[in-house]
């Protein structure tokens, strides 16, 4: 049922933002793409009191999701919150927060940080911004089918999109899907489907030009970092036509002819629909299978390149005279050899500076023709590579992921927990930080066997994450740069990995014997017996960038445990005790 448009005030729709109402879905939404010079262009339509679109709003109980009018909301609301100025009068000007109470009362919660010393609007202007009234419509539903649909409608003709996004917008088949769970895991905005319009911003695209202080910064990602696309490629989710290109290629056990026209029919929009083709593939293979092997195959390379490259990038190495051009094929053509030596034969890599060596300006040796993305002349390229690199792997003697296999595994928890604190938890290690008296901390463990019980109680058939060697602030990372003698441990965003090596050496015996030893001790615990043989069979080390972490994967059980007589909860990405009626609400959770 579709509700006749009425206006709503500024004023009502921020109100609305910071109370927690207005949400998106992940499963069709697109990232935050505008620019700075569109958002100032729709903040001077306001000021100006001219008419801007409608907002399309589908009611979930008391809460909102946004179908239509994203871009729009995040500017208003982000131009309150003075993240950027607007001209008037040939002087950049900022919202004043102070003549609007509620916005405020955000400052004083220590949620918004007002600028500075700048030039404000008058209180005048600031009335008339938050009193404008948009246009909007609510799309009362309770069918999820319905509001994909309508949202591909709107969108899948928008002139601003590309072909991949055009694709993907409203489409919920299980290869769209896919493509964009893997290629948000690899761009590194992981998060859960349904997320706070003010979570946007973390997981969205930015760059050195544009710097909208959004949590992905393109330039740092793999696909630019190493010039297999262009910044302007990856804001058009040209990454996510690679991944769907990779996973075509992989389900339907050839390579893929990666046509515009082919990439339409298997996304249904084409005049031949083949989307059914590839969710059968899909289906018969198994989804998680398939994203474990991509993933595998991609953390693999990315140590090769992280490691054994050096100052190289992988652009370079492919193709030396590539200059400003992308060397999106040349990936493919490795990815695609590595996938077939590794899922296909059961191979790992073991000379990586002789893997380097032979890749070294691959793209000479490529078949180059007019007809480059056929499945014939795709093959004869990843036979080429095959030959060049095959020499230098091995036979693996496990049927189990390696520990690098888990680096794109391991940066998506990182991203996760931004948006789901309760999920995640992240200790330095075991061992004090003073540096004076380092020894094993009894009280530290204690501590952590409390939040392993608080993770176990999330809800039935939730999971909890907790990373030993993982630090969240940047002031314990470099503490323990400092006290343990390392220099430039790795980073991702605001986590330090400190890794487990060094606490191995302080008790004096090998990396495998310390995690025994970890082992050891949970087993022997006061937890939960049941609790403690779930968590000791998912005890999974994990290597990134050199260092390792452990990885305690907490599942949770039919009812709530307890530890040491006491009930624990996650309260954000704290552990709190909880007492008296209060434990009622943690058994409705089972």
């Amino acid at each position: 049922m579709i509700e006749s448009p009425r206006g709503m005030t500024i004023m009502e729709a921020y109100e609305l933002y910071r109370n927690n109402k207005l949400f998106i879905n992940r499963r069709y939404q697109r990232k935050l793409v505008w620019s700075q010079l569109e958002k100032k262009a729709l903040i001077d339509s306001i000021m100006q009191q001219y008419p801007i679109p409608l907002i399309l709003l589908a009611t979930q109980g008391d809460k909102y999701e946004i179908i239509d009018g994203m871009q729009r909301l995040n500017s208003i609301f982000g131009f309150i919150e003075n993240h950027f100025s607007v001209l008037i009068d040939d002087i950049e000007k900022y919202f004043n927060i102070s003549d609007f109470t509620f916005a405020q009362t955000q400052v004083n919660k220590g949620i918004v940080v007002p600028k500075e010393q700048v030039e404000y609007l008058t209180q005048e202007q600031v009335s008339s911004f938050i009193q404008y009234p948009f246009p909007v419509t609510i799309f009362k539903t309770g069918s999820t089918d319905e509001i994909n649909e309508t949202f591909r409608r709107i969108n899948s003709t928008g002139r601003k999109l590309s072909p991949q996004e055009v694709r993907q917008a409203g489409n919920t088949s299980k290869f769209s899907l896919l493509v964009r769970e893997i290629s948000s895991e690899i761009r590194g905005d992981a998060s859960r489907e349904e997320l706070l319009l003010q979570d946007m911003p973390t997981i969205s695209i930015d760059s050195k030009l544009s710097k909208h202080e959004y949590g992905v910064n393109a330039e740092d990602t793999f696909w630019c970092k190493h010039g297999v696309l262009n910044v302007s490629d990856l804001k058009e989710s040209e990454d996510e036509q690679v991944i769907a290109d990779i996973i075509l290629s992989c389900a339907l056990g050839e390579p893929f002819p990666a046509s515009r026209v082919a990439f339409d029919n298997y996304y249904g929009s084409g005049n031949d629909d083949k989307s059914n083709d590839i969710d059968v593939k899909i289906n018969a293979l198994g989804a998680e299978n398939i994203r474990a092997d991509i993933l595998t195959v991609y953390s693999e390379i990315i140590n090769l390149v992280d490691f054994h490259f050096g100052d190289d990038r992988l652009k370079k190495v492919l193709n030396p005279n590539a200059g400003g051009n992308p060397v999106k094929e040349a990936f493919y053509t490795v990815f695609m050899a590595f996938y077939e030596l590794m899922i296909g034969a059961n191979k790992v890599p073991h000379n990586y500076l002789k893997i380097k060596e032979s890749v070294n300006n691959l793209h000479a040796k490529l078949v180059r023709s007019r007809n480059y993305t056929t499945t014939k002349d795709r093959r004869n390229n990843i036979n080429i590579c095959k030959g060049l690199i095959q020499d230098h792997f091995k036979k693996s003697n496990s049927n189990f992921r390696s520990a690098t296999s888990y680096i794109v595994d391991f940066q998506a928890y990182l991203m996760k927990s931004k948006s789901e604190s309760a999920v995640y938890d992240f200790k330095q290690g075991f061992y004090t930080l003073n540096p004076s008296k380092r020894e094993f901390d009894e009280a530290s463990f204690y501590k952590i066997l409390c939040n392993i019980s608080a993770l176990a109680n999330l809800g039935k058939e939730r999971i909890g994450y907790l990373f030993i060697g993982v630090t969240d602030k940047e002031a314990d990372t470099l503490q323990v740069e400092k006290i343990d003698g390392l220099i430039n441990l790795p980073r991702f965003h605001d986590f330090g990995v400190v890794g487990l090596e060094r606490e191995a050496k302080i008790k004096g015996v090998s990396l495998d014997h310390y995690i025994s030893f970890i082992t050891s001790k949970i087993s022997n615990s006061g937890l939960d017996s049941t609790l403690k043989t779930r968590v000791t069979k998912d005890l999974t080390p994990i290597t990134y960038h050199g260092q390792t972490i452990l990885m305690v994967k907490v599942a949770c059980g039919d009812e709530p445990v307890y530890f040491d007589e006491k009930l624990f909860q996650r309260d954000g990405a704290n552990c709190v005790e909880v007492t008296g009626s209060k434990q009622k609400d943690i058994f409705k959770l089972f």
